[in-house]
């Protein structure tokens, strides 16, 4: 099968196809400047390192952030905010019921090792929103050492307000951490950043860049504390990280080629515009949300909103059966828990396998939408 006849709705997943520009510039990198950044002052050296100065540049400007440091992946740059937040017995960190396991895993990890304590903040199950008097209540009694949530939900599609959040935070304790997990959301929305102290973002997913590539965007003068350790190309005299800079959270080579091809995906994105990306994906996600409501076995867990990622069941057959069907007519969604199993419990799905989750991006059409619609009556 190629991939002009693959239906792709995992966007969620990774984004795909990629820009052309992505590919090209990839190619290009190990065939005309394939150097280690900031390994030596040879001409190919110095051109990685332009490069990855250039793409940070690009980053600093797409998510207005004052800095922003490099990870291997979102995961990875999660694992250095949270346990580099140097969190200690008795903290209280919030949470949404949407989180990743990329996020609650660390928190567990600190509640045995630590003892910090793990709290969700409420939000309702029919509209989504989350209940903010009912939250800076909560933040009142015990204001919170740490707030780390989602901008938008891998599952269910949710935007979550994570200004309003940031605020009440903020307000109920000034030192509060905040953290956002922007994975689904960096190449489509932008939180107010002076009220976040990092932004973690994934190259793959909705910045349409390649696999490898991630990162903190910091908001504030805030810095967790390193927790890799091993060589930066700078002050190599000494055992200690870097006290200053982003080379102290970037230990070990560059991921030059993924860096080359985020690089394109911002050159592209910034020619696009975010009003665009977000015209077109809420225009899809109506049309998914809409198709699936006139399905009478169907149970769409997904609020009409700009993200493209929208959830649902049928009844009578498994999240996975259906995967299964759709994926025998080239259609590619994702069944299962998603890494987010407080979503599913929150939603009450997790006994049932969890959902089918259909995502959208800017390659996706309504004509694919409609396609999709007529597949799943097929399977009904």
């Amino acid at each position: 099968m190629s991939n002009a006849e693959l239906i792709y709705l995992d966007n969620a997943a990774t984004t795909f196809p990629k820009p052309e520009s992505v590919y090209q510039a990839m190619d290009q990198f190990y065939r005309s400047y394939g150097g280690n950044a900031g390994r030596g002052g040879n001409p190919l050296a110095r051109k990685a390192a332009s490069l990855v100065h250039e793409t940070r540049e690009l980053l600093k400007l797409w998510l207005s952030a004052p800095e922003v440091a490099f990870s291997p992946s979102a995961t990875l740059a999660l694992n250095t905010a949270i346990l580099g937040a140097d969190l200690g017995m008795g903290d209280v960190v919030y949470v949404s019921p949407f989180e990743h396991n990329s996020v609650l895993r660390p928190l567990a990890h600190l509640r045995k090792a630590v003892g910090i304590e793990v709290r969700v903040l409420p939000f309702d199950k029919q509209t989504f929103a989350c209940a903010l008097d009912d939250v800076r209540k909560q933040f009142r009694i015990d204001p919170p050492a740490m707030l780390c949530i989602s901008q938008v939900s891998n599952v269910f599609g949710a935007v979550l307000p994570v200004d309003e959040l940031s605020l009440l935070a903020k307000q109920a304790n000034a030192r509060a951490i905040v953290l956002v997990d922007g994975a689904q959301a960096a190449g489509l929305l932008l939180p107010t950043m002076e009220r976040i102290d990092a932004l973690i973002f994934s190259g793959h997913k909705s910045l349409y860049g390649p696999f490898g590539i991630a990162g903190l965007a910091f908001g504030t003068r805030w810095r967790p504390q390193p927790i890799f350790f091993g060589g930066t190309g700078t002050q190599s005299d000494s055992l200690d990280m870097p006290a200053q800079g982003m080379g102290r959270y970037e230990a070990g080579s560059q991921n030059i080629v993924a860096v080359a091809g985020l690089h394109a995906a911002l050159l592209w994105l910034h020619e696009q515009g975010r009003e665009h990306l977000q015209s077109h994906l809420n225009s899809l996600t109506h049309a998914l949300v809409s198709a699936l409501q006139s399905i009478p076995q169907a149970t769409v867990y997904t609020p009409q909103q700009q993200s493209g990622i929208v959830s649902f069941t049928l009844e009578g057959i498994s999240p996975q059966a259906i995967e299964t069907a759709l994926g025998a007519k080239n259609i590619a969604v994702r069944a299962g828990l998603h890494c987010a199993p407080w979503s599913h419990e929150w939603a009450g799905t997790l006994e049932q396998g969890g959902t089918v989750r259909v995502s959208g991006g800017w390659f996706s059409s309504e004509k694919e939408a409609a396609h999709l619609f007529d597949s799943l009556k097929a399977v009904v």
